[in-house]
């Protein structure tokens, strides 16, 4: 894209300070130190700056910084915008772009292709000493590049600091291998923060029955398994009398795709990972935790017949587009490709705690999210650095705080609470290394909920001799290779 006239840009940078100073406090409410992130909405002092600003502004000169990102369900648009189009997303990204190249007297030019080939790119890029590109954004699969020595830590590139909050802060401490952290994450990628797990539920079924919205609960943090298992116990419903519960004909308390499964588990406070002192993943599998957990699951889909779904994706949705669910779980950015056309109006909530003593709500994020990554063959890190460091801050500015008008463009979620929480949700992301790097037993919810099994400590006696192998494998690898 071509460099913006000052005279284009000026209006757009006023507006970027006014919304960095607006979001900078929204999110420090929102951060889960805070004594109950389920007051997210609730503002601090107001901040005077923009999160832009804090990045010293550089000039380099008409440099072309380069972008390859994946385009695994439209996630390009995270870079790739050409001109504005009226399309939300689009156009945000596209302010943006032309922000940083003012800022940095940059040129961005951005292109995509999927995760596999861009992994591969980076692998022959560093055995041939190539650097085509500038940044490089794949998925959470590209910590095998990490493991076999393909990849720089962004912790050791002075230009940048990952620590600010426009860095997802859970991403990095999550991910990181022995105190290196070469996969990130954050405002840079809004469609990755649209990959953040959410609960919905239908306004116009909730109000036939008179059932008061959820909200309350939520701001007041007291959104839990027990009390949504209470309010989904004996809603499904047989409509048309014939003595069976079916998919096509019937109205269901909740409706979930298989993975939804895992999504509650770590809502609910759950991991099977801890670090050791020296920064390295290992198994923990604590049954007994794991066990209480799983309960609550297993009455909230399986005895309270939910539609728990392993083989018809876009069935599961319909199903409540068609507002024959009162609750779905489903990702944000799904919201947008399945239920655009829904006429019933809905609201959105976080994944449910564990209990309240749970300090604050926590959000599954799919494996295929966004993750930006340096190759070892990189030169240029000081502009490299700065120009990324600014594009996190710059969206954190001008895109992040108007994610909800993406969602909303859908025109059914319209409410302010709902706007509040997508703000809470994004905030408050885990990255469990053992479901990160694929490790056995991190599918455990969503294998038992399909055998509609509760059978916690026999899965696991199965399973963890394997997973410990694996990730211990994975570790010397990285230490051989690093």
């Amino acid at each position: 894209m071509k460099p913006a006239k000052r005279n284009q840009i000026l209006p757009i940078l006023l507006a970027l300070v006014t919304l960095g100073s607006t979001f900078v406090s929204c999110a420090k409410s929102a951060d889960s130190s805070a004594p109950d992130a389920g007051t997210a909405a609730q503002t601090t002092e107001a901040e005077t700056t923009s999160a832009l600003s804090t990045i010293e502004r550089k000039d380099f000169g008409g440099y072309e910084y380069r972008i390859i990102s994946t385009n695994q369900d439209n996630r390009h648009v995270d870079v790739v915008a050409e001109s504005e189009t009226g399309s939300t997303l689009n156009d945000l990204v596209y302010r943006r772009n032309l922000v940083i190249e003012e800022t940095f007297n940059v040129v961005i030019s951005a292109e995509d292709s999927d995760f596999g080939s861009i992994n591969s790119m980076i692998q022959r890029n560093v055995q041939a000493g190539d650097n085509p590109y500038s940044l490089y954004m794949t998925n959470s699969t590209a910590y095998s590049l990490a493991v076999s020595g393909y990849l720089l830590p962004w912790n050791s590139i002075e230009s940048m600091d990952i620590t600010k909050p426009w860095w997802d802060q859970k991403a990095i401490s999550d991910m990181s291998i022995g105190g290196k952290s070469f996969l990130i994450t954050g405002d840079i990628s809004p469609t990755c923060l649209l990959t953040s797990e959410c609960i919905l539920f239908n306004k116009n079924l909730f109000d036939d029955k008179n059932i008061a919205y959820p909200y309350d609960d939520a701001f007041a943090g007291t959104w839990t398994l027990d009390k949504m298992i209470a309010l989904t116990k004996g809603l499904t419903t047989d409509l048309n009398g014939d003595g069976e519960i079916k998919v096509d004909d019937d109205l269901y308390s909740f409706t979930l795709w298989f993975d939804a499964g895992t999504a509650l588990f770590y809502g609910a406070g759950g991991y099977l990972s801890k670090k050791d002192e020296s920064d390295y993943p290992v198994i923990d599998f604590d049954i007994d935790k794991i066990s209480t957990i799983y309960d609550k699951i297993y009455k909230l889909v399986i005895e309270n017949q939910a539609n728990y779904s392993t083989v018809d994706h876009e069935g599961t949705f319909k199903l409540f587009k068609q507002g024959r669910a009162y609750f779905c779980d489903i990702t944000f950015q799904k919201i947008e490709l399945f239920l655009r056309d829904m006429e019933d109006d809905y609201g959105v909530l976080p994944l449910p705690k564990f209990d309240e003593s749970q300090p604050s709500y926590l959000t599954n994020v799919s494996g295929a999210g966004t993750m930006v990554v340096m190759p070892k063959s990189a030169v240029d890190l000081d502009i490299i650095g700065t120009v990324t460091d600014g594009m996190a801050a710059a969206s954190y500015d001008m895109i992040t705080p108007s994610l909800y008008d993406v969602i909303a463009s859908t025109k059914n979620v319209r409410d302010e609470q709902s706007s509040k929480m997508v703000q809470l949700i994004i905030r408050n992301r885990v990255y469990d290394p053992v479901r990160m790097y694929f490790i056995d037993g991190n599918n455990f919810a969503d294998d038992l909920l399909a055998k509609k099994s509760d059978s916690v400590a026999s899965y696991f006696a199965s399973v963890q001799q394997r997973g410990e192998k694996q990730l211990q494998k994975l570790i010397e690898s990285f230490i051989e290779n690093n």
